[in-house]
């Protein structure tokens, strides 16, 4: 018998090296290996030997299921093939991994033959978690916007899975409700490695790199947190950041219609987070700044309706020149509108750190009366 003839590729490759080396032991470790490489993947699992083979074949529901487990025939398959695995590690494996033991190729080809039946099975069986009927409850028109439910639907997800369910879910983000997938990824991503983060947005650069499509740039911006902003390409990241501002310069809004007027809605967005792991935060606050002063209500008021709060909040904890400049100058002069928007941040948060960066400008600027309206 020539071993190679009666296995199939993917395992012979696997013991290849070892096997015509003449390296026997080294050859059937290598093809145990595989097995537990084969079930891992499978199954999302990361165990070990007996208690690997036991979390995927055992149990009432295992997550990898040799039959439709109905009969009791079926049943005793599911139960003896999963004794057979777990003797392979401690028959066979375990003994030539902690003692020496010298195999010859009569037993190693009976062995490897037998591991190769073993992975056509488990090849052909089914899976307790079938990715692509996940993906459809994600898509699903009926997805509960919520983090209690995404969070339960993440707990189902085998942990080896997890990164490749986030990829299917941002390529395939047109069947889905933005906000669904919002809330979605959200738990996900804040159960993943730093290197499974890292596969995921590879994947949203590409998807952004040459992207001119205001849809495609408006759901990758809310289905991906503003915390991992930071994990995009760096030169993806500044053309995408450029185009935001360029949408944000232009933006206006009608309170009449309530909606944004020829452009401004691509910009709107932007996460509070988004803004705050942007590049050139100074720049944007000028720009806002400068649209706050604008003599076009439909610009102030898209500033006010969209950006003022966002802006404020990226600023507090170290507040850039341009704000510091127009607080500062509004206080000394007095400008109603200017302290309001102040009072309208700090007065209600006694620690708010603009307390001390305005203190001579507010005892100076604001008649004692209206001072001491603040409530600290």
């Amino acid at each position: 018998m020539t071993v190679r003839n009666e296995i199939d590729v993917e395992l012979w490759e696997a013991i290849q090296k070892n096997y015509d080396a003449e390296n026997y032991t080294g050859a059937i470790l290598d093809a145990i290996f595989k097995l537990t490489d084969t079930i891992r993947n499978k199954t999302g699992l990361e165990g070990d030997g007996a208690s690997l083979i036991g979390q995927a074949f055992g149990g009432d529901d295992p997550r990898i299921k040799l039959n439709k487990l109905q009969t009791d025939s079926e049943k005793d398959i599911q139960k003896g093939i999963q004794d057979i695995l777990r003797g392979i590690y401690t028959g066979i494996r375990n003994p030539r991994s902690h003692d020496s033991m010298s195999d010859d190729k009569l037993s190693t080809d009976a062995i490897i033959v037998f591991i190769n039946y073993l992975l056509r099975l488990i090849d052909q069986s089914k899976l307790r978690f079938n990715e692509e009927d996940f993906l459809e409850r994600i898509f699903d028109q009926y997805y509960v916007k919520s983090k209690e439910y995404s969070d339960l639907l993440v707990k189902e997800i085998p942990k080896r899975q997890r990164a490749n369910i986030a990829i299917q879910t941002i390529l395939q983000r047109d069947k889905g409700d933005i906000y669904a997938l919002g809330y979605f990824l959200e738990s996900l991503l804040s159960q993943l490695d730093s290197v499974e983060l890292s596969r995921v947005y590879k994947v949203v650069s590409e998807e952004l790199r040459i992207t001119t499509n205001y849809v495609d740039i408006r759901y990758l911006l809310h289905i991906c947190p503003g915390k991992h902003w930071g994990s995009i390409d760096e030169a993806v990241r500044i053309r995408t950041e450029a185009i935001l501002f360029e949408d944000f310069s232009k933006g206006s809004y009608n309170k009449t219609t309530e909606q944004c007027e020829n452009y401004g809605a691509l910009a709107t967005w932007i996460s509070e987070e988004h803004l705050s792991h942007f590049g050139q935060l100074e720049k944007w606050t000028r720009k806002a700044i400068e649209m706050l002063n604008s003599e076009n209500a439909n610009v102030v008021s898209y500033i006010d309706e969209y950006f003022w709060w966002k802006i404020c909040h990226v600023n507090r904890s170290n507040i850039t020149p341009p704000l510091k400049y127009y607080f500062k100058k509004g206080l000394e002069d007095n400008d109603e509108q200017v302290i309001s928007k102040l009072k309208s941040q700090i007065c209600w948060v006694e620690d708010h750190p603009w307390w001390d960066v305005f203190k001579d400008e507010l005892k100076k600027s604001i008649p004692i009366s209206k001072y001491e309206e603040f409530p600290f």
